[in-house]
Order: structure tokens, then C-alpha cells, then sequence
């Protein structure tokens, strides 16, 4: 696939800000001040420097060739079975990512907001829209990244001003020391996966204009939406503590339900979930889009869109079957799949490795 490159640095650099936190903040924060307590933040910096330093090494490596996709001429490099082997193994990730955020996302927005609906019609009404934006095309989903960037970005700059009193105690005290180094590993392991996630953009660097400069792009607003996870993190431990925090299902969004402005406007929520929506939608719109590239490529078929709608019909239906409820799926992502993701996130870096092994230039 050729291309001239209509991404430029600023929407790479907000679609990868809003991918590195949206669901994160929303789902995952909650068990990892469960396990981590309040060596959490540590653990997202160590595990947010590892998971993006991996993901700028196999990026860097598809730079090399930056008008030619790894999708197509990395059957050149590792030989063709092995190249479809990888590719169908990537796409299946992605595709089954896609799944499990959108069944994160009718666990929490059914029983809390349409209760009545079955979740199926919302499954397939949110992978309806995700189908539309992802046939518009891979620059339509970072122009909309874009579009979305200022509103969530500028939400999560001001949000802690909200909760300054709560920044006066103690607990700072037990922020600053290290207290369980066999859980600081683990959970760091865990989120390293997170950020790794990003190794799908190797697959559509024709699409950058600024190519010299991504590495930059996505260091920096990797480390900004790193910088948001931590300053989340901090206010959930400050402000709930972390025996409450570790209870709570959405500490994150139960957060929010403090917010308030003056004494006209107290509830806030359908703003901050409407926020927090939009984020989501674009996460999810990211994996799926590329996942649906990667899998037409590893078939050799030229346009993607015409899989668009059979693919979101199988993430809709892996979603609906690959737990019976809530309560399951945190167990099959607390017990096995970070290791899950992190093998098939390191099948990319095999081209690299064999192109290093086999002497390949440029």
C-alpha cells in the first residue's frame, strides 16, 4: 500500500495521548490500586517507558522503508508462511482486543445507563459506528482523534484542580517509598501490554508525513498520557485511600461524581462520561481499524473495507461469549493476558531480529 502521508505529527501525537489512557482510566486503575497500593504510579512510569520504548523499536524499524508497508514487503524479509503467520496472529489480537474493550464498555454502560436495553443492540450500535468512521479510511481516524483531543485533554489537565484540598495528608508520606518490590514487578508486567498495544502503528507509517519526527511524537505524548494515568492514580489513593479505592469497581469515575461547579451544578456525570466516551470510541476505532487492515493484508486483498462489517460482526459476537460476567473477564485479564498480549505484541520485533541476523539494508 502507497501512500504520500496524511497524518501529520499532531494527529498521531493525539490519537496515541487519548489510546494510552481512555479505557485505562476507566477499567484498570481500579485493580491496580488493589494490588499495588501505593506503589501503582511506579509502576505505571516503569511500565509506560518499557511498553513504549517497545513499540518505537519496531516503528523505527518500519521507518526504514517509509512509503512501503511492513504489512506487504515483511513477507521478504522473514519468508511468506512465516509473514501470514504473523500477520493473522497480530490481526487476531487486535480483533479480539476490540472485543474485550467493547465488552468492558457494555458491562459498565448497560446496567448503568440502559438498563432495559438488551446488550447485544448496544454492541452491535457502537461497532455500527466504529464500522462507518474505520471505511472512511485511516486519516479520517486521526483527523477525528484530533477533533477529540482538545476536549479530552484539556478535561484531564483541569481536573485536578478540583481536589487541591485533598492533596494536604500524610499519605504522600507512603507515596514516596517503595513498599512491595515482588508486587512492583508484577504489576509493572502487567501494564507494560498497555502500552505496547501501539505496536500496531508500524503497520501505517505510509500514512505519517512528519516521519522523521514520530519516534519524537510518540515519546511525548506517550509520557503525557503517562503523566495523566499518575496524576489519576495519585487523586484516586489521595482522595478514596487505597483500602476503599481497591473496592470500588469505577474508583475513576466514582471520582468524578465529587466534581462540581459552584452551587448550581453539582452532577456532573453525563459530561464526564460523555467524555470519557469519546476517548473509548476513539481507542477503539484505533484497534479495530488497524487489526481489519493487518488481517485484509495478511490475505493479500487490497482494500480493507469490505471486511469492515463481517469483522465487527465476529468482535461483536467474541464479546458477547468470552465471559458470563464482569467478574470473569477481570479474572482472564489478572491471570494470563498480559502474557497473552505481550507474545503476540513481540511477533513484530521478529523483523528486525531477522533482518538484523540476514544483513537487510534499508
Amino acid at each position: 500500500m502507497k501512500s504520500n502521508g496524511t497524518v501529520t505529527g499532531l494527529q498521531l501525537g493525539a490519537l496515541t495521548f487519548i489510546f494510552i489512557f481512555s479505557t485505562t482510566i476507566a477499567f484498570l486503575i481500579g485493580p491496580l490500586v488493589k494490588a499495588a497500593s501505593f506503589d501503582g504510579w511506579l509502576c505505571i512510569l516503569i511500565g509506560g517507558i518499557v511498553g513504549t520504548a517497545i513499540a518505537v523499536l519496531s516503528i523505527r524499524f518500519a521507518l526504514r522503508r517509509p512509503n512501503s508497508n511492513l504489512g506487504e514487503y515483511g513477507r521478504k524479509i522473514v519468508g511468506s508462511p512465516v509473514h501470514t503467520c504473523i500477520m493473522l496472529l497480530t490481526a487476531f489480537f487486535y480483533l479480539h482486543l476490540s472485543a474485550y474493550i467493547l465488552r468492558e464498555f457494555t458491562d459498565f454502560f448497560v446496567p448503568s445507563y440502559l438498563r432495559q436495553t438488551p446488550t447485544l443492540a448496544v454492541a452491535v450500535l457502537v461497532m455500527s459506528v466504529v464500522v462507518a468512521l474505520t471505511q472512511s479510511g485511516i486519516s479520517a481516524l486521526f483527523r477525528f482523534a484530533q477533533g477529540c483531543f482538545i476536549f479530552i485533554g484539556l478535561f484531564f489537565l483541569l481536573k485536578p484542580l478540583f481536589f487541591v484540598s485533598a492533596l494536604d495528608t500524610p499519605i504522600w508520606h507512603e507515596i514516596a517509598r517503595v513498599h512491595n518490590w515482588k508486587s512492583l514487578w508484577t504489576q509493572t508486567y502487567t501494564i507494560i501490554p498497555w502500552y505496547g498495544e501501539l505496536i500496531m502503528l508500524c503497520y501505517v507509517v505510509p500514512h505519517f508525513t512528519s516521519k522523521q519526527k514520530t519516534s519524537r511524537v510518540l515519546w511525548i505524548s506517550s509520557m503525557l498520557g503517562t503523566y495523566i494515568l499518575i496524576v489519576e492514580f495519585l487523586l484516586i489513593v489521595l482522595f478514596f485511600g487505597p483500602e476503599l479505592a481497591g473496592t470500588l469497581i469505577y474508583p475513576a469515575l466514582d471520582l468524578t461524581g465529587f466534581i462540581h461547579f459552584g452551587d448550581f451544578l453539582y452532577n456532573l456525570d453525563a459530561l464526564i462520561v460523555s467524555i470519557w466516551f469519546m476517548g473509548f470510541f476513539v481507542k477503539l476505532c484505533a484497534i479495530f481499524a488497524i487489526g481489519t487492515l493487518i488481517f485484509s493484508e495478511a490475505l493479500s486483498i487490497k482494500n480493507y473495507q469490505p471486511l469492515t462489517a463481517p469483522l465487527a460482526a465476529v468482535v461483536v459476537a467474541i464479546s458477547i461469549v468470552m465471559s458470563r460476567n464482569p467478574e470473569e473477564l477481570a479474572s482472564f485479564f489478572n491471570s494470563s493476558w498480559s502474557t497473552f498480549a505481550l507474545a503476540l505484541e513481540s511477533l513484530t520485533l521478529l523483523y528486525p531480529l531477522v533482518a538484523w541476523a540476514r544483513g537487510i539494508r534499508a
